[in-house]
């Protein structure tokens, strides 16, 4: 039965019950809809994105290059051309990356199990292992909202009776709004794995379940439809590398064609000239059954360009400038992120966390930030220019932040894959150090080195 089918069933089944909640069944419609509309939407936007790349590229080595680069300038050229092939390479690179990583698969099960190994939980080998998993999350939950409700009404129990007069003020002010019981993973502490309903399968901290590629992904940051693909753990430094390569290409594109967008804004028309060397630059004067087409400059020593080399150069120039604007403030909100161990659904609830706190008067910490640059060092593996290169290697360490080299992963060759799985990681837990899941007061901790084995994170419901 396919995934529609069984959507269908319990859409039906959820229909047949007297108390329905029509909300809810319009949410299920709703999340169906966008979940195969994402599939259809996915392989036009990435085609689309390739069409854009393919035009700009285009148009900067037969009209622009040429344009800007003289009969004698072979060096200047070459080195255009060279600096625009560098850019493509590793847009392109980065980009098919995004789109052909898998968040499922050998890779994913061998990261899960030396990350259960770190934070000394026992992944389960078997199906009865896996339900016994799922049980125990179940009775954590419950026991953890039952509590919840107990310090609700214990707060309430405390509070004197308002002042009619004064209702709209506390109201407003004072009192803490009544919000729905948050998601398990804004309860659970920070190195504390639940159990995915969705894909049956115990789920490691911070990773969510991706209702479109139908995975459990690691470090989950979003969903990308430009990429039919999911942003992880796996491919988030792909992403950020290919955010910031297109950012510098646009950079790049605008300043070598504004001079030439500048002079196309003038729409002079076209005068008597001279062609200009072999560049493949065209005008419009005929020679025997071969057409060559000439540019033609004034005076000024300006170009005269042909209506069709304006509208081209005009249109490209316009598309960088907002490319480049749009991928700036994407590439630097991510660039926040990774600077401060976050993801984008974790930037979310870190916010709720921070007002909670606000809210009680204490000071919330994110309980994953080590200091920039060892959060950048989670992504990258290396602080230095070398990591922006291409490279398909695996990432350097594992998805919960661990100060030191002592996070890293033991990465092995496919030989010693095949051996199997030897040893345990004796590895400490210092940068997770007394934060709360649920929006407590956590310190950071970057200074302690217990031992995660013997560590117990205290839960503060939220």
């Amino acid at each position: 039965m396919s995934f529609a089918q069984r959507q269908w069933l319990n859409l039906q089944r959820f229909l047949d019950n007297n108390d329905i909640d029509v909300f809810f069944v319009f949410q299920r419609i709703l999340v169906l809809v966008i979940d195969y509309g994402m599939w259809i939407l996915g392989p036009i936007l990435i085609c689309f994105a390739c069409s854009i790349i393919a035009g700009l590229v285009w148009v900067d080595y037969t009209l622009i290059l040429p344009l800007i680069c003289k009969e004698d300038q072979t060096v200047k050229y070459t080195i255009h051309v060279g600096i625009a092939a560098f850019l493509v390479v590793n847009i392109l690179f980065n980009y098919c990356l995004c789109v052909i990583t898998k968040h499922k698969g050998e890779n994913y099960d061998r990261v899960v199990r030396e990350l259960a190994e770190v934070t000394d939980y026992e992944y389960p080998e078997n199906e009865e292992q896996n339900q016994q998993k799922k049980k125990e999350f179940e009775r954590r939950m419950l026991e953890r909202h039952k509590r919840r409700q107990e310090n609700r009404a214990r707060r309430e129990d405390r509070e004197p009776e308002p002042n009619p007069a004064d209702s709209e003020t506390i109201n407003n002010e004072t009192s803490e709004p009544e919000t729905p019981p948050p998601p398990s993973w804004l309860v659970l502490s920070p190195t504390e794995w639940s159990f995915c309903m969705k894909s049956k399968q115990p789920k490691p901290p911070r990773s969510h379940y991706d209702h479109v590629s139908k995975a459990l992904v690691l470090n989950m940051d979003h969903f990308c439809p430009w990429m039919a693909n999911c942003v992880g753990y796996f491919n988030y430094r792909y992403f950020l590398n290919f955010l910031i390569y297109v950012w510098v290409a646009m950079v790049y594109a605008i300043c070598i064609s504004f001079n030439l967008f500048r002079q196309a804004s003038k729409r002079r028309r076209r005068g008597a000239g001279h062609l200009r060397g072999s560049k493949g630059v065209r005008g419009g004067e005929g020679e025997g059954e071969h057409t060559v087409e000439v540019v033609t400059v004034d005076s000024t020593g300006e170009i005269l360009m042909t209506r069709d080399q304006r509208s081209q150069i005009s249109f490209a120039f316009m598309l960088c400038c907002s490319v480049g604007v749009a991928v700036f403030f994407l590439m630097a909100f991510h660039i926040y992120l990774a600077c401060s161990a976050q993801t984008t659904i974790e930037f979310h609830g870190n916010m709720e966390r921070k007002r909670k706190a606000r809210y009680r008067g204490v000071l919330w910490s994110n309980p994953y930030d080590l200091g920039w640059r060892r959060n950048l060092l989670q992504v990258y593996g290396s602080l230095s220019l070398w990591a922006l290169l291409p490279s398909t290697r695996e990432p350097n360490y594992l998805p919960l932040p661990i100060p030191g080299t002592r996070g890293k992963r033991k990465l092995r060759s496919k030989k010693e894959e095949g051996e199997g799985r030897e040893g345990g990681l004796d590895v400490e837990l210092g940068g997770l150090g007394g934060g709360d899941g649920g929006g407590g007061g956590g310190s950071g901790g970057e200074e302690e080195t217990t031992p995660l084995v013997s560590r117990r994170v205290q839960i503060i419901q939220v």
